[in-house]
């Protein structure tokens, strides 16, 4: 059984988070620079539609990878976790996960071959070759999403943060080499750099292959089901990520020809949203330490540690307020370019947005533990609901969509909260 709690690496150098958020850095840091490295590369008019087609292969990716795969990483840490607590075996919850990822990516590679005659192939201009990218994503995606599961689950963060670490490098090293071999010998194509992109999951995966595996006797009880909770989930962060993302995009359309006020409002957005970078690696480490806790039946230490962790992030997020109120405006026009400074206020609520959606967050990743995934789901389909009415409701586009920022992200931690109180209510005490 793994150790009961891994606050710091193998080495004992760095704790775990800090590996992680590391890891996370260089992974998101290696997806700018695929971005920069293309546009330098492909940056004459007729190479435009080479250019457009990598961009859309880049986001396509991105889409696919969190958007489908994150669900099946908590659900398999979650299972993994439960299994390690009550003394069972570990390999079943792994191998059913393992089989669950395959059957998804066949399934998803059939809809994106059939999608190709339907569109597909306009958004990647016509080449073969970045749909074979794509389908070299999609199948790393579910290879690297199922390792980080099991060594999320078996509290094995040192591993985990290498594929982090991995994965960013290989896209980056193989791009670098890609630019140079572009501009000294013009021998590499739209293909070759889509194709270095893609791989990097699958080199990430292959990279913990000894690490991801469990050595134990055969036997044991059955593994429980792991289908229904990687539905829920799936649902519930791409709900997440479309109420995350979508309010620029509003904004743009409703504003029409005034492109520099949503120009504006879209950089102050990135800049409010930064902060939810850092909620990856706290759902990575709080979920199995969660679902120990909640498997054993030790509610007291799930509110206990749920509630440090919702006082830090409260902490830190009133920090975030404060400096996107003083800071955010000047920031948003030297880091973006933005042609004018946004107003303060905006800035200040948009960080207040994005601190009740971590809030969210940890609250979800305490129902995962708990079990709980389809309060999840309902919770992020009540509060997309609200989002999308307010943000497309009369008046100021902007002022709509930031009052659509609060309402949509507070719906969901008012329902998460609520399901978290009776989760953990003792036997005939009121909420």
């Amino acid at each position: 059984m793994a150790r009961p709690a891994a606050t710091r690496s193998r080495s004992g150098s760095l704790p775990s988070a800090v590996h992680l958020g590391a890891g996370l850095a260089v992974l998101g840091g290696a997806g700018y620079a695929f971005v920069a490295i293309v546009g330098h590369t492909f940056d004459t008019p007729t190479e435009a539609s080479a250019l457009s087609a990598l961009i859309s292969l880049y986001l396509l990716i991105n889409i696919v990878g969190p958007g489908v795969y994150a669900g099946l990483e908590q659900a398999t840490s979650r299972a993994i976790s439960a299994a390690a607590a009550r003394g069972e075996p570990m390999r079943p919850t792994a191998r059913r996960s393992g089989s669950l990822a395959a059957r998804s990516f066949a399934v998803l590679a059939a809809v994106l071959v059939v999608a190709w005659p339907l569109g597909l192939d306009d958004v990647l201009d016509g080449r073969t070759s970045l749909l074979a990218a794509l389908l070299v994503a999609v199948a790393g995606s579910a290879a690297v999403y199922w390792t980080r599961g099991v060594l999320g689950g078996r509290q094995r963060f040192h591993a985990y943060a290498r594929t982090l670490y991995v994965e960013g490098a290989a896209r980056l090293l193989a791009c670098l080499a890609l630019l140079g071999l572009a501009t000294f010998f013009a021998v590499a194509g739209p293909g070759a750099f889509g194709m270095a992109f893609a791989l990097g999951s699958a080199v990430a995966a292959l990279s913990v292959v000894r690490a991801v595996r469990i050595d134990e006797p055969p036997g044991g009880a059955q593994p429980e089901q792991l289908g229904r909770s990687f539905a829920y989930l799936t649902v519930a962060i791409a709900l997440s990520q479309l109420l995350a993302n979508i309010g620029p995009v509003v904004v743009s359309y409703r504003l029409g020809a005034d492109a520099v006020t949503a120009a504006v409002f879209g950089a102050a957005f990135v800049l409010a949203r930064i902060p939810l970078f850092l909620v990856s690696p706290v759902q990575a480490l709080l979920l199995p330490k969660l679902t120990r806790a909640a498997a054993t039946g030790d509610g007291a230490a799930v509110a206990r540690l749920q509630g440090q962790v919702l006082a830090a992030g409260a902490a830190v997020g009133g920090l975030g307020v404060l400096a996107c109120f003083w800071l955010g405006p000047w920031l948003t026009e030297v880091l973006f370019a933005a042609p004018r400074r946004p107003d303060a206020v905006a800035v200040g609520l948009l960080a207040l947005a994005t601190a009740l959606m971590t809030a969210a967050l940890v609250l979800q990743t305490t129902l995962v533990a708990l079990g709980r995934q389809r309060l999840v789901t309902v919770a992020w389909v009540v509060g997309t609901l609200v989002h999308l009415v307010v943000l497309v409701a009369p008046g100021a586009p902007v002022g709509a969509a930031i009052a659509a920022q609060l309402a949509g992200p507070g719906t969901v931690l008012v329902v998460l909260g609520a399901g978290v109180a009776r989760a953990l209510r003792p036997a005939g005490r009121p909420a």
